[in-house]
Parts: structure tokens; C-alpha cells; sequence
């Protein structure tokens, strides 16, 4: 008996430690090719023209080979909460491959959907070879969310908070997601050279009542904008969808032509240079409406690769601009607004509170607390993750 745990403790490393290594390479191989895929697009504008054919191309691979991948991150929800059958060894290259060809087209997606599926699914597989019970194959598939959310975002400890709040769980597997985040997160980086974003700031050094005031009202602010972001992708979700095909073709059409004739390359992609802009200088009121109606979009279209970073963009440019009338400086309201937005929209405020101090510094823990809390609590506690 005596024998047992060692064993159970060495089977967990050694396969903690492989889900770790895998994920981390492969999160780091996509984001390379993500960084590739964007440059060939910024520099070939015309592929803009593609996005309306890479959106018939994404149906009909979704209703035909990869038909058992197609409901994506649901399906991954619904494997945690009820773990029956291992997740297709096909999801993790379906939802990296059809990201790409979204990007390679211009379209306003983002990169969450991509590193939960593709984390979630290479770590199942192992439940193929192993004989793990309810509770293990549940962890396992936490573990491998966390580290492909690290490995994307470059955020370890907000990765495994997010695994286990979007899907609502209190368990004590946030220790081998802790791991298993921080080791894909350090082999992205140092084995493959996968680079993430700085957005460290100059921040204050104390709090006091004005600012938190303006972290309450810019909560509201950002709440507000992740409900109706909520509703709309639900109504549109809900919505019989007999002819997959015309919509999505159409709905590239939309965004191309928009695209190309107000000439708002800036709404392409990830938006990534907007992001940095709007933390340095103040962005345009409009800016951050635009970005939300592009999305909403693409994603209700059909479009892969998911909507964290578009909101990103969205809550950025919506605190930048909202700067002028609140008492905290630029680069705070703008990165407040970063994380905001999105803890309404995926009800994940605690997690979106920690990804604030890992992205901008811990000085920001006590406004980002208070604007990812009240922008949950505005959007009405149930987000993106969450059934209706």
C-alpha cells in the first residue's frame, strides 16, 4: 500500500511534465505562425478579398472532415464538467489551422479559442493510453487548458485561474494547473522563442478614493459594453442557421468591403498595434465600436479563433478614450479597460484581475479588482462560457 502514492505522484509528474512540453511548443509554433500569417497579410492587401472563400472553405471543413471538432470550445465545457469520451485528436490541428486561414484573411477573431481548444485536446489524448478516473481525466483536461493559455497569452497564473472560472469549478487542480502553466509558459519562451507582448506601465504607487472611483465607473462602462457584446453573440447563436454557407460568405463580404472602402486595415486581426497605441495616447471615441460590431461579425459568422483579444482591443481603446473624464492617468484607464471588458464578457473577473498584474504590473491589482468586479457584476454574472 505504502507503494501506491509514490507511483500515482510519479505517473502525475511525468505526465504534467509532457502535457507541459507539448503544449508549450505547439502554442509557441502557432503563434509563430500567427506572427508569420499577419505579416503576409498586412504586407498582401488584397487577401482581404480571400476572407468571404476562407469563410466557405472553414463551413465545409467543420461540416465535413472535422465535423467531429466542429462545436470547439462547448464541447471542451461540456468534457470538464462530464468527462465521457476523450475530446477528437483533431481539435487541437482543426481550431490552429482554421485560426490561421481567419487571419490569413483579415478577419477580426481573436486567439483564446484556439489555446483553450488546442490545450484542452492535446492533454485528453492521453486519457486514451492512461486509465484515469472522472476526477483525473477532469484535471487533466484543466491542466492542458491552463498551459495552452499560458502558452498563447504568456500569463500563467491568470491561465490557471481561467481554467477553472470559466467553467465554474472550485478544486484543489489548481496546483497542477499552476504547474503545468508556468512549465508551457517557460518552454514557449526559453525552448522556443515565443515573445509576448510588454505592456508593463509607470503606475501610482498608492491608491486613494478618486481612483478607485473612476476604476467603479469604468467597470460600469466596460460591463455595459460585455453585455450587449453577450447578447448579441447569443441572439445571433440562437438563431436558426439554415444556410451556414451564404452567411458566412456574406458576412466576409461585409467586412471586406467595410474594411477596404473606409480603409480601417486598424479592425483587421488581433489589432495588436491599436492595443499598444491606445495605452500610450488617446484613442478616438468610435474606435473601440467599431472593433465590437467587426467581431461580433465575424465570430457570429463562423469565423475561428475567438474573441479575448478583439474585447482586448475593444476595452483598451474604450478606457483610453474614456481617460479625459476620469482621474487616473492614460495608461491606466486604457489597461483597466483591457482587462474589463473581457471579465464581463467570460465572467472570469478574478481571472482577468490577476492577468492585469501579470501584464501591467501588481501596482494595478487594486483598480484592476475593482473595474473587473463591477464589470462582472454589470454584465450579469454570466458570460460567454456560460449556457443561456
Amino acid at each position: 500500500m505504502s507503494a501506491k502514492p509514490p507511483r500515482n505522484i510519479l505517473l502525475w509528474v511525468a505526465i504534467l511534465a509532457s502535457v507541459s512540453l507539448v503544449v508549450g511548443a505547439t502554442g509557441a509554433g502557432f503563434l509563430h505562425a500567427l506572427e508569420a500569417v499577419t505579416r503576409l497579410f498586412r504586407s498582401t492587401p488584397w487577401m482581404l478579398a480571400s476572407l468571404p472563400f476562407i469563410g466557405l472553405l472553414t463551413v465545409w471543413l467543420y461540416k465535413g472532415p472535422l465535423k467531429a471538432s466542429a462545436r470547439g470550445v462547448k464541447a471542451l465545457i461540456d468534457q470538464i464538467k462530464a468527462p465521457t469520451t476523450p475530446l477528437p485528436a483533431t481539435m487541437g490541428p482543426s481550431i490552429i489551422g482554421t485560426t490561421l486561414l481567419s487571419h490569413l484573411g483579415g478577419a477580426s477573431v481573436g486567439r483564446e479559442g484556439t489555446a483553450l481548444q488546442m490545450g484542452g485536446a492535446i492533454a485528453d489524448q492521453g486519457s486514451r493510453w492512461i486509465d484515469l478516473n472522472e476526477s483525473e481525466r477532469r484535471t487533466l483536461i484543466l491542466c492542458g487548458v491552463s498551459a495552452g493559455f499560458a502558452a498563447v497569452f504568456g500569463t500563467p497564473i491568470a491561465a490557471a485561474i481561467f481554467a477553472l472560472e470559466f467553467v465554474r469549478l472550485r478544486s484543489w487542480a489548481i496546483i497542477p494547473c499552476l504547474a503545468t502553466a508556468f512549465l508551457a509558459d517557460l518552454v514557449g519562451r526559453k525552448l522556443f522563442f515565443a515573445k509576448h507582448a510588454d505592456y508593463r506601465l509607470p503606475l501610482p504607487a498608492d491608491y486613494d478614493l478618486s481612483g478607485l472611483g473612476s476604476a467603479f465607473a469604468l467597470g460600469i462602462v466596460c460591463g455595459a459594453v460585455a453585455w450587449l457584446y453577450v447578447f448579441v453573440s447569443r441572439r445571433e447563436s440562437s438563431r436558426p442557421n439554415p444556410e451556414p454557407y451564404a452567411r458566412i460568405f456574406f458576412a466576409g463580404m461585409f467586412f471586406a468591403g467595410a474594411v477596404y472602402f473606409q480603409h480601417t486595415e486598424d479592425f483587421t486581426g488581433l489589432g495588436l498595434p491599436v492595443i499598444e497605441s491606445a495605452l500610450v495616447e488617446p484613442s478616438a471615441p468610435l474606435t473601440f465600436i467599431f472593433k465590437l460590431l467587426f467581431t461580433l461579425t465575424c465570430v457570429t459568422a463562423g469565423y475561428r479563433g475567438g474573441e479575448v483579444t478583439p474585447l482586448f482591443f475593444v476595452g483598451a481603446t474604450l478606457g483610453s478614450a474614456a481617460a479625459t473624464y476620469l482621474s487616473l492617468p492614460l495608461g491606466v484607464c486604457a489597461a483597466l479597460g483591457f482587462v474589463a471588458v473581457f471579465a464581463g464578457a467570460g465572467a472570469v473577473p478574478l481571472a482577468c484581475a490577476v492577468m492585469a498584474c501579470e501584464l501591467f504590473g501588481p501596482s494595478i491589482g487594486g483598480y484592476a479588482l475593482v473595474a473587473c468586479g463591477v464589470s462582472w457584476l454589470t454584465a450579469g454574472r454570466k458570460g460567454l462560457y456560460d449556457e443561456a
